[in-house]
Protein backbone atom coordinates (compact mmCIF):
# COMPACT_ATOMS: atom_id res chain seq x y z
CA UNK A 1 0.00 0.00 0.00
CA UNK A 2 1.40 3.45 -0.70
CA UNK A 3 0.76 6.44 0.96
CA UNK A 4 -3.07 8.32 0.60
CA UNK A 5 -3.40 11.01 -1.50
CA UNK A 6 -5.22 14.01 0.17
CA UNK A 7 -8.58 14.77 -1.58
CA UNK A 8 -7.35 17.99 -2.30
CA UNK A 9 -5.13 16.37 -4.36
CA UNK A 10 -6.65 14.54 -5.75
CA UNK A 11 -9.40 16.87 -7.11
CA UNK A 12 -6.11 18.60 -8.84
CA UNK A 13 -4.61 15.33 -10.31
CA UNK A 14 -6.26 15.84 -13.92
CA UNK A 15 -5.17 19.44 -13.76
CA UNK A 16 -1.41 18.44 -13.17
CA UNK A 17 -1.60 15.93 -15.90
CA UNK A 18 -2.57 18.93 -18.50
CA UNK A 19 0.56 20.47 -17.92
CA UNK A 20 2.59 17.05 -18.29
CA UNK A 21 0.32 16.34 -21.16
CA UNK A 22 2.12 19.23 -23.04
CA UNK A 23 -0.77 21.77 -22.34
CA UNK A 24 1.99 24.94 -21.48
CA UNK A 25 1.86 27.93 -22.38
CA UNK A 26 4.38 29.63 -25.25
CA UNK A 27 6.50 31.61 -23.19
CA UNK A 28 6.33 28.32 -20.56
CA UNK A 29 7.47 26.19 -23.00
CA UNK A 30 10.12 28.48 -24.33
CA UNK A 31 11.48 29.59 -20.34
CA UNK A 32 11.48 25.43 -19.67
CA UNK A 33 13.50 24.79 -22.91
CA UNK A 34 15.99 27.67 -22.46
CA UNK A 35 16.68 26.67 -18.19
CA UNK A 36 17.38 22.96 -20.11
CA UNK A 37 19.77 24.30 -22.68
CA UNK A 38 21.91 25.82 -19.51
CA UNK A 39 22.33 23.01 -17.58
CA UNK A 40 23.37 20.41 -20.98
CA UNK A 41 25.83 22.92 -21.52
CA UNK A 42 27.00 22.61 -17.94
CA UNK A 43 26.49 18.82 -17.37
CA UNK A 44 28.02 18.13 -21.32
CA UNK A 45 30.80 20.49 -21.86
CA UNK A 46 32.63 18.27 -24.12
CA UNK A 47 29.40 18.55 -26.74
CA UNK A 48 29.64 20.05 -29.68
CA UNK A 49 28.10 23.79 -29.52
CA UNK A 50 24.31 23.83 -28.76
CA UNK A 51 21.85 25.86 -30.80
CA UNK A 52 18.51 27.35 -29.47
CA UNK A 53 16.29 27.48 -32.46
CA UNK A 54 12.65 28.71 -32.62
CA UNK A 55 10.40 25.67 -33.81
CA UNK A 56 7.26 27.64 -35.81
CA UNK A 57 4.84 26.53 -32.86
CA UNK A 58 5.78 29.12 -29.84
CA UNK A 59 8.21 26.89 -28.91
CA UNK A 60 12.22 26.18 -29.50
CA UNK A 61 14.73 23.77 -30.45
CA UNK A 62 17.94 22.32 -28.62
CA UNK A 63 20.39 21.69 -31.47
CA UNK A 64 24.12 20.27 -31.25
CA UNK A 65 26.50 21.42 -33.46
CA UNK A 66 26.07 18.24 -35.47
CA UNK A 67 22.67 19.22 -36.66
CA UNK A 68 21.45 16.63 -34.24
CA UNK A 69 17.76 17.65 -32.35
CA UNK A 70 18.17 17.46 -28.61
CA UNK A 71 14.35 18.44 -28.06
CA UNK A 72 12.18 15.12 -28.41
CA UNK A 73 10.30 15.58 -31.64
CA UNK A 74 7.56 12.62 -31.60
CA UNK A 75 4.59 10.96 -33.28
CA UNK A 76 1.64 8.69 -32.13
CA UNK A 77 2.70 5.23 -30.71
CA UNK A 78 1.56 3.08 -33.74
CA UNK A 79 -1.10 -0.12 -32.93
CA UNK A 80 -2.17 -3.02 -34.62
CA UNK A 81 -5.22 -4.34 -36.04
CA UNK A 82 -5.23 -7.83 -34.60
CA UNK A 83 -8.82 -8.71 -36.58
CA UNK A 84 -6.90 -9.16 -40.18
CA UNK A 85 -3.81 -11.12 -38.29
CA UNK A 86 -1.58 -8.17 -39.91
CA UNK A 87 -0.45 -4.82 -37.97
CA UNK A 88 -2.17 -1.94 -39.08
CA UNK A 89 -2.42 2.06 -38.40
CA UNK A 90 -5.18 3.12 -40.55
CA UNK A 91 -7.55 3.73 -37.88
CA UNK A 92 -5.23 4.43 -34.21
CA UNK A 93 -7.09 7.51 -32.93
CA UNK A 94 -3.62 8.76 -31.13
CA UNK A 95 -3.62 12.73 -32.37
CA UNK A 96 0.39 12.77 -34.10
CA UNK A 97 0.76 16.24 -33.69
CA UNK A 98 -0.13 16.40 -29.67
CA UNK A 99 3.06 13.47 -28.91
CA UNK A 100 5.07 15.50 -30.94
CA UNK A 101 4.50 18.54 -29.21
CA UNK A 102 4.69 16.72 -25.59
CA UNK A 103 8.50 15.43 -26.92
CA UNK A 104 8.91 18.82 -27.71
CA UNK A 105 8.23 19.99 -24.00
CA UNK A 106 10.91 17.30 -22.08
CA UNK A 107 13.89 18.69 -23.70
CA UNK A 108 15.64 17.32 -20.44
CA UNK A 109 15.55 13.11 -21.31
CA UNK A 110 18.37 13.43 -23.70
CA UNK A 111 20.79 14.57 -21.01
CA UNK A 112 19.23 12.63 -18.12
CA UNK A 113 20.01 9.21 -20.28
CA UNK A 114 23.54 9.98 -20.91
CA UNK A 115 24.24 10.49 -17.58
CA UNK A 116 22.04 7.20 -16.28
CA UNK A 117 22.83 3.58 -16.22
CA UNK A 118 22.30 2.27 -19.70
CA UNK A 119 19.54 -1.24 -20.33
CA UNK A 120 22.26 -2.39 -21.76
CA UNK A 121 24.28 -1.89 -18.28
CA UNK A 122 21.37 -3.19 -16.58
CA UNK A 123 21.18 -6.31 -18.78
CA UNK A 124 24.75 -6.80 -18.48
CA UNK A 125 24.52 -6.88 -14.75
CA UNK A 126 21.93 -9.55 -15.08
CA UNK A 127 23.17 -12.56 -16.89
CA UNK A 128 26.65 -11.77 -14.73
CA UNK A 129 24.17 -12.61 -11.73
CA UNK A 130 22.74 -15.08 -12.98
CA UNK A 131 25.58 -16.80 -14.41
CA UNK A 132 27.55 -16.68 -10.82
CA UNK A 133 24.57 -18.12 -9.57
CA UNK A 134 24.21 -21.44 -11.34
CA UNK A 135 20.90 -22.93 -9.03
CA UNK A 136 18.73 -19.59 -10.06
CA UNK A 137 16.06 -20.95 -12.42
CA UNK A 138 15.96 -18.64 -15.99
CA UNK A 139 12.22 -17.99 -17.27
CA UNK A 140 11.75 -19.52 -20.19
CA UNK A 141 9.14 -19.08 -22.73
CA UNK A 142 7.62 -21.07 -25.63
CA UNK A 143 10.71 -23.96 -23.96
CA UNK A 144 13.25 -21.29 -24.66
CA UNK A 145 15.44 -19.80 -22.08
CA UNK A 146 15.76 -16.15 -21.27
CA UNK A 147 18.75 -15.21 -19.64
CA UNK A 148 16.78 -13.59 -16.49
CA UNK A 149 15.55 -15.37 -13.94
CA UNK A 150 11.92 -15.74 -12.17
CA UNK A 151 10.41 -12.96 -10.68
CA UNK A 152 9.82 -13.09 -7.05
CA UNK A 153 6.14 -13.08 -6.37
CA UNK A 154 4.61 -9.69 -4.95
CA UNK A 155 3.58 -9.04 -1.66
CA UNK A 156 0.36 -7.30 -2.31
CA UNK A 157 -2.11 -5.71 0.24
CA UNK A 158 -5.36 -7.26 -0.71
CA UNK A 159 -7.75 -4.89 0.75
CA UNK A 160 -9.01 -2.08 -1.15
CA UNK A 161 -7.85 0.97 0.06
CA UNK A 162 -9.22 4.34 1.18
CA UNK A 163 -7.81 6.26 -2.82
CA UNK A 164 -8.63 4.00 -5.54
CA UNK A 165 -7.62 4.79 -9.20
CA UNK A 166 -9.82 3.34 -11.25
CA UNK A 167 -9.54 2.26 -15.13
CA UNK A 168 -12.56 4.00 -17.23
CA UNK A 169 -13.53 0.75 -18.91
CA UNK A 170 -14.90 1.37 -22.72
CA UNK A 171 -13.02 4.25 -23.98
CA UNK A 172 -9.81 2.20 -25.66
CA UNK A 173 -7.42 4.91 -27.04
CA UNK A 174 -5.77 2.67 -29.56
CA UNK A 175 -5.28 -0.34 -29.74
CA UNK A 176 -2.32 -2.83 -28.72
CA UNK A 177 0.13 -0.64 -29.62
CA UNK A 178 -0.79 1.89 -27.44
CA UNK A 179 -3.07 -0.19 -25.13
CA UNK A 180 0.43 -1.83 -24.28
CA UNK A 181 2.11 2.06 -23.46
CA UNK A 182 -1.14 2.34 -21.26
CA UNK A 183 -1.00 -0.25 -19.59
CA UNK A 184 2.93 0.31 -18.57
CA UNK A 185 1.59 4.15 -17.57
CA UNK A 186 -0.99 3.10 -15.14
CA UNK A 187 1.08 1.55 -12.68
CA UNK A 188 3.66 4.77 -12.84
CA UNK A 189 1.01 6.87 -12.48
CA UNK A 190 -0.88 5.29 -9.34
CA UNK A 191 2.94 5.54 -7.97
CA UNK A 192 3.49 9.14 -8.73
CA UNK A 193 -0.01 10.25 -7.11
CA UNK A 194 0.00 7.84 -4.48
CA UNK A 195 -2.75 6.05 -5.06
CA UNK A 196 -3.66 2.86 -2.30
CA UNK A 197 -5.12 0.50 -5.21
CA UNK A 198 -6.04 0.05 -8.47
CA UNK A 199 -8.84 -0.78 -9.87
CA UNK A 200 -10.03 -2.35 -13.59
CA UNK A 201 -13.35 -3.73 -14.58
CA UNK A 202 -13.39 -7.77 -15.74
CA UNK A 203 -14.38 -6.97 -18.99
CA UNK A 204 -13.56 -3.60 -20.54
CA UNK A 205 -10.49 -2.38 -23.02
CA UNK A 206 -7.62 -3.22 -20.72
CA UNK A 207 -8.86 -6.89 -19.49
CA UNK A 208 -9.11 -7.45 -23.54
CA UNK A 209 -5.65 -5.74 -24.74
CA UNK A 210 -3.88 -7.96 -21.71
CA UNK A 211 -5.76 -11.07 -21.80
CA UNK A 212 -5.47 -11.71 -25.73
CA UNK A 213 -1.98 -12.61 -25.33
CA UNK A 214 -1.36 -13.19 -21.15
CA UNK A 215 -3.63 -14.57 -18.27
CA UNK A 216 -6.12 -16.50 -19.99
CA UNK A 217 -9.43 -18.08 -17.60
CA UNK A 218 -8.13 -21.59 -17.87
CA UNK A 219 -9.84 -22.88 -15.01
CA UNK A 220 -12.60 -20.59 -12.90
CA UNK A 221 -12.59 -17.28 -12.75
CA UNK A 222 -12.15 -17.00 -9.52
CA UNK A 223 -8.70 -17.98 -9.64
CA UNK A 224 -8.21 -16.61 -12.66
CA UNK A 225 -9.40 -13.47 -10.44
CA UNK A 226 -6.98 -14.17 -7.57
CA UNK A 227 -4.10 -15.05 -9.89
CA UNK A 228 -4.28 -12.11 -11.82
CA UNK A 229 -4.65 -9.68 -8.78
CA UNK A 230 -1.65 -11.28 -6.91
CA UNK A 231 0.80 -10.90 -10.14
CA UNK A 232 0.09 -7.31 -10.57
CA UNK A 233 -1.54 -6.03 -7.06
CA UNK A 234 -4.65 -4.48 -8.44
CA UNK A 235 -8.57 -5.31 -8.33
CA UNK A 236 -10.65 -7.23 -10.64
CA UNK A 237 -14.10 -5.58 -9.87
CA UNK A 238 -17.19 -6.60 -11.45
CA UNK A 239 -19.06 -2.85 -11.18
CA UNK A 240 -18.42 0.12 -9.29
CA UNK A 241 -20.74 -0.77 -6.11
CA UNK A 242 -17.61 -2.81 -4.84
CA UNK A 243 -16.16 0.65 -4.38
CA UNK A 244 -18.77 2.16 -2.84
CA UNK A 245 -17.52 4.48 0.30
CA UNK A 246 -13.98 4.57 -1.34
CA UNK A 247 -12.45 7.54 -3.16
CA UNK A 248 -12.61 6.97 -6.38
CA UNK A 249 -10.22 9.09 -9.36
CA UNK A 250 -11.45 7.33 -12.76
CA UNK A 251 -8.89 7.33 -15.68
CA UNK A 252 -9.47 7.36 -19.31
CA UNK A 253 -7.17 5.37 -22.03
CA UNK A 254 -6.12 8.28 -23.45
CA UNK A 255 -4.69 10.21 -20.15
CA UNK A 256 -2.89 7.52 -19.15
CA UNK A 257 -0.90 7.23 -23.19
CA UNK A 258 -0.39 10.98 -22.68
CA UNK A 259 0.81 10.46 -19.18
CA UNK A 260 5.11 11.79 -18.61
CA UNK A 261 6.15 10.52 -15.21
CA UNK A 262 8.83 12.96 -14.10
CA UNK A 263 10.46 9.70 -11.85
CA UNK A 264 13.69 8.62 -12.62
CA UNK A 265 14.05 6.90 -16.24
CA UNK A 266 16.41 4.11 -14.65
CA UNK A 267 13.22 3.78 -11.98
CA UNK A 268 10.47 3.38 -14.66
CA UNK A 269 12.34 0.90 -17.34
CA UNK A 270 13.33 -1.46 -14.22
CA UNK A 271 9.54 -0.86 -13.29
CA UNK A 272 8.38 -1.77 -17.29
CA UNK A 273 10.89 -4.90 -17.52
CA UNK A 274 9.25 -5.86 -14.21
CA UNK A 275 5.53 -5.92 -15.79
CA UNK A 276 6.93 -7.49 -19.20
CA UNK A 277 8.55 -10.71 -16.81
CA UNK A 278 5.21 -10.40 -15.15
CA UNK A 279 3.16 -10.74 -18.04
CA UNK A 280 5.58 -13.92 -19.95
CA UNK A 281 4.76 -15.38 -16.88
CA UNK A 282 1.52 -16.45 -18.34
CA UNK A 283 1.45 -16.21 -21.71
CA UNK A 284 -1.51 -18.09 -23.65
CA UNK A 285 -0.73 -21.20 -25.03
CA UNK A 286 -4.25 -21.92 -26.71
CA UNK A 287 -5.97 -23.41 -23.88
CA UNK A 288 -9.31 -20.98 -22.09
CA UNK A 289 -10.99 -18.10 -23.20
CA UNK A 290 -10.86 -14.18 -22.20
CA UNK A 291 -12.78 -12.27 -20.04
CA UNK A 292 -15.93 -12.52 -22.56
CA UNK A 293 -15.31 -16.52 -22.58
CA UNK A 294 -13.60 -16.26 -26.32
CA UNK A 295 -11.22 -18.87 -27.16
CA UNK A 296 -7.84 -17.55 -27.33
CA UNK A 297 -4.55 -18.04 -29.48
CA UNK A 298 -1.35 -20.00 -28.79
CA UNK A 299 1.33 -17.14 -27.97
CA UNK A 300 4.28 -20.33 -29.40
CA UNK A 301 2.13 -20.61 -32.85
CA UNK A 302 5.03 -19.32 -34.74
CA UNK A 303 8.26 -20.93 -32.67
CA UNK A 304 6.71 -24.62 -33.02
CA UNK A 305 5.82 -24.13 -36.82
CA UNK A 306 8.87 -22.66 -37.84
CA UNK A 307 11.77 -24.06 -35.24
CA UNK A 308 10.06 -27.60 -34.87
CA UNK A 309 11.27 -30.02 -32.52
CA UNK A 310 14.61 -27.87 -32.04
CA UNK A 311 12.83 -24.83 -30.97
CA UNK A 312 14.83 -24.86 -28.02
CA UNK A 313 18.29 -24.62 -29.27
CA UNK A 314 17.34 -23.53 -32.35
CA UNK A 315 19.76 -20.62 -33.72
CA UNK A 316 17.92 -18.42 -35.62
CA UNK A 317 17.34 -14.22 -36.22
CA UNK A 318 13.76 -12.41 -37.05
CA UNK A 319 13.22 -9.59 -39.30
CA UNK A 320 10.56 -7.49 -38.83
CA UNK A 321 9.22 -5.27 -41.83
CA UNK A 322 6.53 -2.76 -41.59
CA UNK A 323 5.30 -0.23 -44.06
CA UNK A 324 2.58 1.70 -41.55
CA UNK A 325 0.34 2.18 -44.11
CA UNK A 326 1.68 4.64 -45.80
CA UNK A 327 3.07 6.67 -43.20
CA UNK A 328 6.52 4.63 -42.58
CA UNK A 329 8.56 7.30 -43.76
CA UNK A 330 6.80 10.17 -42.19
CA UNK A 331 7.34 8.44 -38.53
CA UNK A 332 10.42 7.01 -39.62
CA UNK A 333 11.81 10.66 -40.38
CA UNK A 334 10.48 11.78 -36.75
CA UNK A 335 12.15 8.95 -35.33
CA UNK A 336 15.47 9.72 -37.08
CA UNK A 337 15.32 13.08 -35.76
CA UNK A 338 15.45 12.29 -32.54
CA UNK A 339 17.93 8.91 -32.48
CA UNK A 340 19.88 9.54 -35.34
CA UNK A 341 19.13 6.72 -37.52
CA UNK A 342 18.54 5.98 -40.92
CA UNK A 343 14.74 7.20 -41.92
CA UNK A 344 14.89 4.46 -44.62
CA UNK A 345 16.65 1.86 -43.93
CA UNK A 346 14.26 0.02 -41.57
CA UNK A 347 11.46 0.45 -43.88
CA UNK A 348 13.44 -0.50 -46.96
CA UNK A 349 15.28 -3.53 -45.39
CA UNK A 350 17.69 -4.19 -48.08
CA UNK A 351 19.78 -7.02 -48.30
CA UNK A 352 23.56 -4.92 -47.75
CA UNK A 353 21.56 -3.47 -44.75
CA UNK A 354 20.70 -6.81 -43.08
CA UNK A 355 24.16 -8.36 -43.85
CA UNK A 356 25.89 -5.33 -42.00
CA UNK A 357 24.33 -6.85 -38.91
CA UNK A 358 23.57 -10.81 -39.42
CA UNK A 359 27.48 -11.27 -40.81
CA UNK A 360 29.55 -9.63 -38.12
CA UNK A 361 27.75 -12.25 -35.52
CA UNK A 362 27.78 -15.21 -37.50
CA UNK A 363 23.88 -15.05 -38.06
CA UNK A 364 23.67 -15.50 -41.89
CA UNK A 365 24.53 -19.52 -41.68
CA UNK A 366 21.22 -19.70 -39.81
CA UNK A 367 17.37 -19.44 -40.32
CA UNK A 368 16.29 -16.03 -40.82
CA UNK A 369 12.52 -15.49 -40.54
CA UNK A 370 10.51 -12.41 -41.59
CA UNK A 371 7.52 -11.27 -39.76
CA UNK A 372 5.33 -8.25 -41.47
CA UNK A 373 2.30 -6.25 -42.05
CA UNK A 374 2.28 -7.72 -45.19
CA UNK A 375 2.09 -4.52 -47.06
CA UNK A 376 5.48 -4.54 -48.58
CA UNK A 377 6.23 -8.20 -50.02
CA UNK A 378 9.09 -6.63 -51.83
CA UNK A 379 11.47 -6.66 -48.64
CA UNK A 380 11.12 -10.65 -49.44
CA UNK A 381 11.69 -10.71 -52.20
CA UNK A 382 14.46 -8.75 -52.31
CA UNK A 383 15.92 -10.36 -49.71
CA UNK A 384 15.50 -14.15 -51.20
CA UNK A 385 17.20 -12.52 -54.46
CA UNK A 386 20.36 -12.08 -52.27
CA UNK A 387 22.60 -14.87 -52.80
CA UNK A 388 23.97 -14.95 -48.85
CA UNK A 389 20.70 -14.05 -47.40
CA UNK A 390 18.45 -16.20 -50.20
CA UNK A 391 19.10 -19.40 -49.00
CA UNK A 392 18.20 -18.98 -45.27
CA UNK A 393 15.04 -16.66 -45.27
CA UNK A 394 11.68 -17.99 -44.67
CA UNK A 395 8.11 -16.66 -44.07
CA UNK A 396 6.37 -17.70 -40.54
CA UNK A 397 3.41 -20.75 -42.00
CA UNK A 398 -0.10 -18.29 -42.65
CA UNK A 399 -1.75 -20.86 -40.46
CA UNK A 400 0.65 -20.21 -37.61
CA UNK A 401 1.04 -16.65 -37.98
CA UNK A 402 -0.76 -14.09 -35.98
CA UNK A 403 0.13 -10.96 -33.62
CA UNK A 404 1.09 -12.57 -30.52
CA UNK A 405 2.82 -15.77 -32.34
CA UNK A 406 4.91 -13.73 -34.76
CA UNK A 407 5.85 -11.39 -31.50
CA UNK A 408 7.22 -14.02 -29.26
CA UNK A 409 9.21 -15.67 -32.64
CA UNK A 410 10.77 -12.08 -32.46
CA UNK A 411 11.43 -11.67 -29.04
CA UNK A 412 12.60 -15.30 -28.06
CA UNK A 413 15.23 -14.96 -31.39
CA UNK A 414 19.11 -15.16 -31.02
CA UNK A 415 18.95 -11.67 -33.51
CA UNK A 416 16.50 -9.16 -34.01
CA UNK A 417 16.29 -6.14 -36.49
CA UNK A 418 13.19 -4.23 -36.14
CA UNK A 419 11.74 -0.92 -37.53
CA UNK A 420 12.15 1.91 -34.61
CA UNK A 421 8.70 3.64 -35.77
CA UNK A 422 6.75 0.29 -34.77
CA UNK A 423 5.26 -0.03 -31.61
CA UNK A 424 5.43 -3.93 -32.45
CA UNK A 425 9.15 -3.68 -32.71
CA UNK A 426 9.58 -1.43 -29.52
CA UNK A 427 7.51 -3.56 -27.35
CA UNK A 428 9.76 -6.54 -28.99
CA UNK A 429 12.83 -4.72 -28.36
CA UNK A 430 11.66 -3.77 -24.82
CA UNK A 431 10.92 -7.18 -23.88
CA UNK A 432 14.55 -8.42 -25.01
CA UNK A 433 15.87 -5.94 -22.59
CA UNK A 434 13.94 -7.27 -19.70
CA UNK A 435 14.89 -10.43 -20.60
CA UNK A 436 18.63 -9.82 -21.12
CA UNK A 437 18.26 -11.14 -24.74
CA UNK A 438 21.38 -9.25 -26.44
CA UNK A 439 21.81 -8.58 -30.14
CA UNK A 440 18.57 -6.06 -30.76
CA UNK A 441 18.97 -3.66 -33.69
CA UNK A 442 16.64 -0.65 -34.42
CA UNK A 443 19.01 1.98 -34.58
CA UNK A 444 21.52 1.86 -37.81
CA UNK A 445 22.99 4.78 -39.75
CA UNK A 446 25.97 4.81 -42.17
CA UNK A 447 29.16 6.70 -40.75
CA UNK A 448 31.26 9.20 -42.73
CA UNK A 449 32.99 6.04 -44.75
CA UNK A 450 29.84 4.71 -45.37
CA UNK A 451 29.77 1.91 -43.00
CA UNK A 452 26.68 0.60 -41.32
CA UNK A 453 26.58 1.43 -37.47
CA UNK A 454 24.38 1.39 -34.23
CA UNK A 455 23.79 5.24 -33.63
CA UNK A 456 21.77 5.12 -30.35
CA UNK A 457 22.02 2.65 -27.45
CA UNK A 458 19.25 1.02 -24.93
CA UNK A 459 17.98 4.02 -23.89
CA UNK A 460 16.32 4.67 -26.86
CA UNK A 461 14.37 1.40 -26.45
CA UNK A 462 12.69 2.98 -23.89
CA UNK A 463 12.53 6.35 -24.58
CA UNK A 464 8.90 8.33 -25.17
CA UNK A 465 9.10 8.28 -29.02
CA UNK A 466 8.64 4.30 -28.33
CA UNK A 467 7.03 3.39 -25.50
CA UNK A 468 7.76 4.71 -21.80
Amino acid sequence: MVPSLSTSSRRTAMEKQKTKFGHISRFGKASIVICVFIVASILLPDSPDLVIIPDGDGGVDIVSGTGRFLTEKNEGVTTVDESVNVESDAETNADPDAVVSEAKSEATNEVESKHSTTASDDNNDESDDNTNEPDVELMEICGRKTATSIPKPKQCDSSIGKHVLLVEKWHQYGRTGNNLREFFHLFQYAKDEKFDTIAIAKTGWLTEAIMKFWYAIEESYEDWQKKFEEAFCVKIISNKEELKGQDIYEIKSGDLFYFNSPEDKKVKVDNQKDLIKTLFQSYNEGNGVDALNRTVNDMCSAIDASLGEEKSTAVYSVIHSRKLEGQGHKLLEKTSEVTGCDPVAALNMDPDYVKSILEPIGMLDHPILLISDGENPDVFKRLHKDPDIGPQIREVPKESSWLGGDMTLAIMSNAFIGNPASSLSAFIAQSRVAFGLNNTYLFRSRDGGGEWKDVCDENCIFGPRLAL
